[in-house]
């Protein structure tokens, strides 16, 4: 089943908002033990709104890089190193972060199955499950007997030759 443009769009943008404040906390902006900016802040900040800013704090969750204590707010952890990160989701993330930071550009082949099991420790099928997220979101695509791309894939319409 074909996606709607507009959640694979949504999707994007709250990847990118994500990006930033990850950025932000790279560049020492926001250090561990600070707070982030409410949601209405971050939302104003961005120019989106209240479900894609709370999509991008779930994002920053899932690295470590923040936790949300009820009732009191978002806060800037220590980053991932306080817990460790399975094989499979830092797969995920190191794919995310070449894509997302043009290292790889559309178009461009990612490693093989075969390079990312070496690499990762992973089997094939956990492979193609660990990157299901990074499909639907638009940021690779599978040719098949071709591989695995950056970047959404070909429209149906190109392929058909229309």
């Amino acid at each position: 089943m074909i996606q709607p443009r507009s959640r694979t769009h949504a999707d994007a943008v709250y990847v990118k908002v994500a990006a930033e404040i990850a950025a932000d906390i790279d560049k020492g902006r926001l250090k561990p033990g600070d707070k982030l900016p409410s949601e209405m802040e971050l939302g104003a900040r961005f120019g989106v709104g209240r479900t894609t800013v709370r999509s991008a704090i779930e994002r920053l969750r899932e690295e470590g890089r923040v936790e949300t204590v009820h009732a009191k707010g978002t806060y800037v952890t220590q980053g991932t190193a306080s817990a460790p990160v399975p094989p499979s989701r830092r797969l995920v993330q190191d794919l995310r972060a070449a894509i997302t930071s043009g290292q790889l550009k559309p178009g461009d082949p990612l490693p093989s199955e075969q390079e990312l099991m070496d690499r990762y420790g992973l089997a094939g099928i956990t492979i193609a499950i660990a990157l299901r997220p990074l499909r639907q979101e638009g940021l690779i695509h599978h040719l098949p007997g071709r591989g695995r791309f950056a970047g959404p894939g070909p429209s149906r319409d190109r392929r058909a030759g229309r």
